[in-house]
């Protein structure tokens, strides 16, 4: 039974996912990833493949009895993609031959004593939070990354807490939750 007799795997078909969901053993945590055609990389995936792909998953999601204590939690890498590319803050600047970000030899103007060549977050990226804890209409401009994804998951399944506490919104991601 997938998380729970083979702890050892953590890699399954998007198919397993969803026989696991359909036998109500919806793993506590899950990371999913669609085909190549929907996974929503410019060079080879649509949008709309894209959004055929989330809006299915979210549908059978939503129709199962544990929708009522999920979150999803829906985040893009940043090698590319059809969303903005805007210029992330330059958070340690630098000055050496490994930088260009913001001209040659440059990752801002002024060397505060950063690493040479990473001076700062990648493109920004939109995270989305699907969940019935979720603040409907909601969008929080603060800035973050995706390490929070994995280190709120990480929360709901290792911590101490008892199974009350364990049915509250992920902390981390508390600006985006209703309680």
């Amino acid at each position: 039974m997938i998380g729970k007799t083979d702890q050892a795997n953590h890699q399954y078909d998007l198919t397993d996912f969803m026989n696991a969901v359909s036998a109500g053993n919806m793993p506590a945590v899950s990371f999913l990833k669609a085909k190549r055609s929907q996974d929503g990389h410019a060079g080879y995936s649509s949008p709309l493949d894209e959004q055929e792909f989330i809006v299915s998953t979210l549908n059978a999601l939503q129709q199962r009895p544990e929708w009522s204590s999920t979150a999803v939690i829906i985040a893009y890498d940043d090698s590319d993609g059809w969303y903005d590319h805007q210029m992330s803050p330059i958070l340690r600047q630098s000055v050496s031959s490994q930088d260009a970000l913001s001209g040659v030899g440059h990752c801002g103007t002024t060397n505060t004593g950063g690493i040479p060549g990473r001076c700062g977050y990648g493109p920004r990226l939109p995270l989305l939070l699907i969940s019935p804890f979720a603040k409907a209409n909601f969008v929080d401009n603060a800035l973050t990354d995706q390490s929070r994804v994995q280190s709120s998951a990480s929360l709901k399944t290792t911590s101490p807490w008892d199974e009350s506490e364990r049915s509250r919104p992920i902390s981390l991601l508390a600006p985006l939750t209703t309680c």
